[in-house]
């Protein structure tokens, strides 16, 4: 964190730019996660030492700096997590609210008055982050923010406050539920005779389309009963667990019932005969919260008609 400080104060003459070593940040928030959008409010400490600047008048060349910079921020956050299947989360935010900032016992090396002040200002920043998902409810954060404020005004002095932050930490969602144990994998369905045979169903990886061997014997199964009964018609329906967004697993529910139906047609199904459903997380076989990953919903339902 390097900020910059812009001072001035007309009765004294004095007008200057301060910028100051990489100093040191602390801080913490608290807020309600709607799902992708989230609200914070936060409160940080900065602190740098100064480092080099011009501050007295009529002297205007850059001078060694001694003193440091602070502010205390209490900041209201709106962050937007652009949400996937992965572990990687990325996040864009603004904040706006109040300041205090203050300087404590700026003077130049080789001389003239020192300053202390403080003032209280709007201040506002921009982030730009990553969460890593560590368990279902706790995440790691790396964000760059660009943290300033307007001019405050203390004692005639005019003081301005801007940095450029790196910062990194925890969150914790109190209201995600722990991750279940997974269930195994369950076994294949056995095939019944064939005059009864009407219903199978198959089984996939997390976020996989991949044919299974346990799977692709239950589809052949399947094929051979389709030819002794005669059918019409075979329902290909894919469902996919709640462990990414709706919109992906509509769309990943629909691609494992289109590479059911490949299987099917290599082994002889008229592609007339076969429609495809992709249902997406609508309609698990075993209900869960959001973001748990359920191998029994993970699955292609074949229903013969």
């Amino acid at each position: 964190m390097q900020p910059d400080l812009e001072a001035s104060n007309k009765g004294l003459g004095r007008k200057g730019e301060i910028t100051t070593d990489n100093g040191w940040a602390a801080g913490v928030a608290m807020g309600y996660d709607f799902g992708a959008p989230r609200v914070e409010a936060e409160v940080t400490y900065r602190k740098n030492n100064a480092d080099s600047g011009t501050l007295n008048s009529p002297v205007t060349a850059t001078d060694k700096m001694k003193g440091d910079l602070a502010s205390l921020a209490l900041m209201l956050n709106v962050l937007y997590d652009f949400e996937n299947s992965s572990r990687f989360t990325p996040y864009l935010g603004a904040g706006v609210g109040a300041a205090w900032i203050y300087a404590n016992k700026l003077r130049a090396v080789s001389g003239g008055p020192t300053v202390d002040d403080d003032a209280v200002t709007f201040a506002y920043q921009g982030i730009a982050g990553v969460k890593v998902a560590v368990t279902n409810a706790l995440s790691l954060f790396v964000d760059y923010r660009y943290f300033a404020t307007l001019d405050g005004k203390s004692n005639g002095n005019k003081m301005e406050y801007a940095s450029h932050n790196i910062m990194a930490g925890l969150t914790y969602n109190f209201g995600t539920a722990p991750a279940p144990t997974p269930a195994p994998a369950p076994a294949p369905a056995p095939a019944p005779a064939p005059e009864l045979a009407r219903s199978y169903i198959v089984f996939f990886d997390w976020d996989s389309v991949v044919i299974t061997p346990e799977a692709n014997a239950v589809i052949q199964d399947a094929a051979n009963a389709a030819s002794s009964l005669g059918v019409a018609r075979i329902e290909v329906t894919g469902h996919a667990d709640r462990s990414g967004p709706p919109l992906y697993n509509q769309r990943l529910s629909v691609r494992r019932a289109e590479a059911v139906k490949g299987v099917l047609m290599g082994l002889g199904v008229a592609e007339s005969n076969i429609v495809t459903i992709g249902k997406g997380e609508s309609a698990p076989l075993v209900p869960t919260p959001d973001g748990v990953r359920e191998p029994q919903n993970r699955r292609v339902e074949i229903v013969l008609q």
